[in-house]
């Protein structure tokens, strides 16, 4: 009898232990795939905002649905049992943190004070950043809507990128180079009392989803980077005032890329040139001359023969769209109506350009007998194997 009830407990004792390493096992092999499947997006920063009302179970979907989890259920699972209250605030968390880890950043221990560093967030604000506006315009895009921060603050930071190199799509920014160009313009929600580095993470992340993997496909496909696309989306943001010249544009800009003729395109021009009292100047000859030798001058192939340093504005999902699938034409001419619509006269000649400059432009020099100058009657062309897309070093 003895020998049998020490048999049974033995085989109690081993299924008991058998179980237990299975659960740790399982729960071991959950958590590490919880915490760290998102390999390829580690190091990314996400802002979350986390206000008095919530609690575990809205703060688990608030990090679902920024993919910063897995499982919603697990989450608030772990948070329950840790005993740790919820700290209201904004916080930069990054992809590949531990569940662990995001519980300490936005908890505070139950026996503790909580963290006088953490900022509650203040008044909800609804900014909306333009299409086509530089950085120093988004600075005071925010001002104007009641953020709490300091402009310059807001410009400094999207100047001089904080880590840059954790954003695949500014692989190929120069070195020095500031983020113009990459702060997506949409309409945004975000506390009056944000940080600036915050605000410009939102965006960033909001530029790697709208320029999807199909865009970058596509962008791969033609030879280019995402840097060119965007450099020379900016261009056409600017210049097509009309929704639908937006591809006809972008295919003209690339025929003169494709044809070795510098674009001369007048928003570089006025990017070199602007000021606080006026971004974008209508260009008079003495702000041409000013600009002719500037560093995003595109009518001096010297300075450069192909696109320019970089961005010279934030473009819209569509603009890029255009670059990446522009008009199929021969146009490498446009002349601004000068009328409501906005939009142009496109040519294929230089003869055909120049009656169009006499229609829509009739007091210009060259239709009065002076010099053709800034209308484009004069195209300085580049050797064949100098010519190409890519930016100029």
């Amino acid at each position: 009898m003895l020998v049998r009830l020490l048999t049974q407990s033995l085989k109690i004792i081993s299924i008991l232990t058998l179980s237990t390493l299975v659960v740790v096992g399982s729960v071991t092999f959950f958590n590490y795939w919880t915490d760290r499947s998102r390999a390829e997006e580690i190091g990314r920063p996400v802002t979350i905002t986390i206000v008095e009302e919530d609690d575990g179970s809205t703060v688990a979907s608030k990090l679902t649905d920024a993919e910063l989890i897995n499982s919603g259920f697990y989450f608030e699972t772990r948070f329950r049992f840790s005993a740790d209250a919820l700290q209201p605030g904004t916080y930069t968390l990054r992809h590949g943190m531990s569940v662990s880890e995001i519980i300490e950043a936005v908890s505070v221990p139950a026996a503790d004070e909580p963290d006088a560093t953490i900022e509650a967030p203040g008044d909800a604000l609804s900014v909306t950043f333009i299409e086509g506006e530089r950085i120093e315009q988004y600075a005071e895009t925010l001002a104007e809507a009641g953020w709490e921060g300091d402009p310059q603050d807001f410009i400094d930071a999207a100047y001089s990128p904080a880590n840059p190199g954790q954003w695949d799509f500014l692989a190929d920014l120069p070195e020095g180079g500031s983020l113009e160009g990459f702060l997506f313009p949409d309409t945004y929600d975000i506390p009056s009392n944000d940080t600036a580095q915050n605000i410009i993470d939102r965006m960033l992340n909001n530029f790697d989803v709208q320029f999807d993997d199909s865009m970058r496909q596509s962008a791969s496909d033609q030879g280019r980077n995402v840097f060119e696309v965007v450099t020379m989306a900016s261009i056409v943001e600017r210049e097509a005032a009309a929704e639908e010249e937006r591809v006809t544009i972008a295919g003209l800009y690339l025929n003169r890329l494709d044809q070795g003729m510098i674009l001369q395109a007048d928003p570089t021009q006025q990017y070199a040139v602007g000021t606080a009292d006026d971004w974008w100047p209508e260009l008079g000859q003495d702000l041409i001359d000013q600009a002719f030798n500037e560093p995003y001058s595109t009518y001096n192939s010297d300075v450069n023969p192909a696109l320019p340093p970089g961005p010279i504005a934030n473009p819209g999902l569509r603009a890029m769209q255009a670059v990446l699938q522009p008009e199929e034409h021969e146009f490498i001419f446009m002349q601004a109506k000068g009328d409501d619509t906005g939009t142009h006269a496109f040519s294929t000649t230089l003869e055909e350009h120049e009656q169009n400059i006499c229609t829509y432009n009739p007091t210009a020099e060259s239709c009065t007998g002076g010099s053709t100058g800034n209308d484009l009657a004069s195209i300085s062309v580049l050797p064949a194997a100098d010519r190409r897309w890519t930016i100029a070093a």
